[in-house]
């Protein structure tokens, strides 16, 4: 059997499961790419997010973690738990340690440099490293930039952060081979703007092994806390919301939302229970201490995975918010839908979004993202359902995550756009005042 070949993942915040406790996107591919040929080499930094917690030992600036079939290696980030500001200074450590020569001394050699973002100076390094030791370059862009910051008002269109954050996004879109993105429309997106790259869809995905965990944590099998009837008003109806709490979650609107369910639903008794911290977790708590209904919205903070899971698996709904954004009109990446889904509870969504997987189910509601009235109505439609109706759907949920989400499935859409990367020759250098003028990001 011949030697597998080599990729690199540089993904700034990449999760390990040994070192985080959690297993993400990147880790689930690469437990899975020796099936297809490939070893994948994860390249993140010694710094959790969202948490902002140092994970390496002082006086390192690099850690190496051997697997079965794949290995991460952590470079050394400054850590911004206390001060997020430092979050700034963590980005560019990060890339300049990938840049540094003889960093990386030791790797397998890669046959393919695959750079990623959130943020695109981990992905622009990675085209250099992918230039430097003269192999294909694969842009996996999860956010679009700098649309994503203008959009959420974080910066100005015409400012100098956009325009450098437009800056690199091109440069990583014409070097690359090829782009792989988890946003469906992110090469109509690249496209439109000029920039042409063959392109492939790589969405999220789910592990079967996580339903057998969320089943352990919960000690229950699905539905067995559905007891009520639709006669039922004695029982507590819980609506649940995990994860974090941030801009881009916009949970005011849910907050408002449940309150206007609550004084509606005068004969069942609601609750809010929210999971989770972030930079808006404060507003949110005055928000509900000054509304009629504070007594039924509980604020849990910060709870390990699997306590958080067991919250999921307790509530009699889920509930997710997106502010309607032309942004998401390009696609979604959340992990969420799919964390979602395998708790195979009926779920609340609003979204403005083109397509969704809780849609695609059968698993729930969905309304536009921020119409308070309609995520109001969604609510009561779900605390209405009967339980054999809210068991049905969460069942369709998860069945749907599981037959069209499975990382054992999904692992073909990666290594064949890595097979067709070492098969395309590179983009050739382009010349100053040559090729097609982008439009203005």
């Amino acid at each position: 059997m011949s030697e597998p070949r080599i990729v690199w993942f540089v993904n700034h915040y990449a999760t390990n499961q040994h070192r985080d406790g959690r297993s993400g996107r990147h880790e689930q591919f690469a437990r899975r790419l020796p099936d297809t040929g490939w070893r994948a080499v994860v390249i993140s930094a010694s710094t959790d997010h969202p948490s902002g917690r140092q994970t390496m030992r002082r006086g390192r600036l690099r850690e190496r973690f051997v697997d079965d079939g794949h290995e991460f290696v952590w470079l050394r980030g400054v850590a911004y738990a206390r001060v997020r500001l430092f979050r700034i200074a963590d980005v560019l450590l990060f890339t300049a340690l990938l840049l540094v020569p003889g960093m990386l001394h030791g790797l397998p050699r890669p046959d393919v440099v695959v750079g990623g973002s959130v943020h695109p100076l981990a992905a622009w390094a990675a085209s250099l490293i992918a230039r430097r030791s003269r192999v294909p370059f694969v842009y996996e862009p999860r956010d679009l930039w700098p649309e994503t910051l203008v959009q959420f008002g974080s910066i100005g269109r015409r400012s100098p952060i956009a325009l450098a954050l437009a800056a690199i996004e091109r440069h990583c879109v014409r070097r690359a081979v090829v782009v792989v993105s988890p946003l469906e429309g992110a090469g109509r997106y690249y496209s439109a703007r000029g920039l042409e790259a063959p392109f492939a869809w790589v969405p999220n995905g789910v592990s079967r092994q996580l339903v057998d965990e969320i089943e352990d944590d919960r000690g229950a099998t699905i539905g067995d806390t559905d007891t009520d009837t639709d006669t039922d008003t004695d029982h507590t109806f819980e609506i649940a919301y995990l994860g974090s709490m941030g801009t881009a979650n916009s949970l005011a609107p849910v907050v408002d939302a449940f309150c206007v369910a609550a004084a509606r639903l005068t004969g069942r008794r609601l609750v809010l229970r929210l999971v989770g911290t972030g930079p808006d977790r404060q507003r949110l708590e005055e928000r509900a201490a000054a509304s009629r209904h504070a007594s039924r919205i509980v604020f849990e903070g910060h709870l390990p995975q699997s306590e958080a899971r067991a919250v999921g698996r307790r509530a009699d709904a889920l509930i997710a918010n997106l502010r309607p954004l032309e942004l998401y009109r390009h696609g979604t990446s959340l992990n969420k839908f799919f964390e979602y889904l395998l708790l195979a509870k009926p779920v609340v969504l609003g979204a403005s979004v083109p397509r969704d997987p809780v849609t695609d189910s059968g698993a729930g509601v969905r309304v536009p993202g921020d119409d308070v009235p309609a995520l109001a109505d969604a609510i009561c439609r779900v605390a209405t359902m009967s339980a054999p109706e809210r068991l049905e759907h969460g069942a369709r949920g998860r069945r749907h995550a599981l037959a069209h989400y499975d990382y054992d499935v999904l692992v073909a859409r990666p290594a064949a756009a890595l097979d067709r990367a070492i098969a395309t020759p590179p983009p050739p250098p382009r010349r100053p005042g040559t090729g097609r003028r982008a439009a203005p990001w």
